[in-house]
């Protein structure tokens, strides 16, 4: 059971989503180490579903339409100012600084942007709700981990694969014309997020 788990969770990470894009944008800002961390942000953001999913906390706060819809607003409005951000100032380099901090933080901007992804919170559920059955032990710790740590690395090796070029216009961290495009994807995804949330919620 575990291994179909963690193909399905394999599939799920290599789909196009909020994470890839925020990882991406985070490479094309700050470049490698701006990926790295935010992988890493992405991989505390799971650790912490996964958390939820087991202890039964996920389903009580999907199974309220109203903490759901909430959830998906603030995800949705989150992604969409990293996104506005981004076009307003796509060049900005490295802009580490007290005001701020927890938009310009890679690690933050992962964790949460993972946090509020309503998706998430449904894909961890469906996956412990058949896992639960086979865990015991020290394996009641392990699985949320292996999930975490394997997010983690999937997206620091998108970090080294896009900025492995030494050919600026391949490199997203030369490229100025991925940071608009990430700008362009990322407010997509907000305004995608918000008009599903108000629809399932109305």
């Amino acid at each position: 059971m575990f291994l179909w788990s963690a193909i399905a969770h394999l599939i799920a990470l290599t789909s196009p989503g909020p994470d890839t894009a925020i990882t991406i944008r985070q490479i094309s800002i700050h470049g490698r180490k701006g990926g790295i961390e935010a992988a890493i942000g992405i991989g505390f953001g799971i650790l912490i579903h996964c958390i939820l999913a087991i202890t039964g906390i996920s389903l009580i706060i999907l199974s309220n339409d109203l903490y759901k819809f909430i959830i998906s607003i603030i995800g949705s409005i989150y992604i969409f100012y990293l996104g506005i951000s981004m076009y307003v100032n796509p060049n900005y380099k490295n802009t580490f600084n007290d005001k701020g901090f927890v938009f310009k933080n890679s690690f933050l901007i992962g964790f949460f942007t993972n946090i509020f992804n309503i998706k998430a919170f449904l894909f961890f559920i469906s996956l412990f709700s058949i896992l639960l059955e086979s865990i015991y032990g020290i394996y009641y710790f392990l699985y949320p981990f292996y999930f975490s740590i394997t997010s983690s690395l999937w997206f620091i090796f998108i970090s080294y694969i896009f900025t492995n070029s030494k050919n600026k216009n391949l490199n997203i961290f030369s490229n100025k014309y991925i940071s608009y495009l990430m700008s362009f994807i990322l407010c997509l995804i907000g305004i995608y997020i918000l008009i599903t949330s108000i629809n399932d919620y109305i």
